[in-house]
């Protein structure tokens, strides 16, 4: 889920930068269009679609399973691939739309325009100024999100047949292991939790007009 996230987060915000830097041009569309679907598909239906593409028709990556790391690096980048984008897209989708709706705003601010007629570099005014500006509300939707990677990760691992605790939950679900279930529902419980803590504590980086 880690990597997920990761992936998700450096994939997504360069996306809603760039659909708000290109507002209501074609790059704009493609990716507000790729965000709605992303956020609309299911997550086993993502997977299943991916599987039928690329492991099916294709054949570049394996169906289900997992293959250890002591096995060989591609063999187990290559078993995690399908999931980790079944897994990223919604939350990708989520964090591309906050992204740009949040620059859109900070874009339209006079001290953006300021910033440009002074002639720096488009780059500048949108990381420096524009994206710093704006980073509270994608750093907050960012921690929302985790429950959408923790309810994901039970249907990937189902979908994909991979160990974790995802499959684990169903498997003592379907079993009624109760035991099983209190302490996978805690440990979801604490991921949450320690995630927002430090999403919290990263505001008084981010805005030093945030004090605790």
């Amino acid at each position: 889920m880690l990597s997920t996230l990761l992936v998700a987060v450096s994939i997504a915000i360069p996306l809603g930068v760039l659909a708000a830097w290109k507002a209501r041009h074609l790059v704009d569309r493609l990716v507000m269009t790729f965000a709605v679907l992303g956020f609309a598909m299911p997550v086993f239906l993502v997977g299943y679609v991916l599987i039928y593409l690329f492991a099916v028709k294709l054949g570049w990556l394996p169906v289900q399973g997992y293959v250890p790391i002591r096995e060989g690096l591609w063999p187990w980048a290559e078993s995690l691939i399908l999931p980790s984008v079944a897994l990223g897209i919604t939350y990708m989708a989520l964090i591309a739309r906050i992204t740009r709706a949040s620059m859109l705003e900070v874009l339209a601010q006079d001290y953006i325009r300021t910033a440009t007629s002074k002639g720096l570099t488009t780059d500048r005014v949108l990381l420096l100024h524009a994206l710093k500006n704006a980073s509270v509300p994608i750093v907050t939707v960012i921690g929302i999100g985790i429950a959408l990677l923790i309810s994901g990760v039970v249907i990937t691992e189902t979908v994909f047949n991979i160990p974790g605790l995802g499959r684990l939950t169903v498997d003592a679900v379907l079993k009624r292991d109760y035991p099983i279930v209190q302490g996978l529902i805690i440990v979801f419980a604490a991921a949450k939790v320690l995630v927002n803590l430090v999403i919290d504590i990263s505001y008084v980086f981010l805005d030093p007009r945030i004090r605790y």
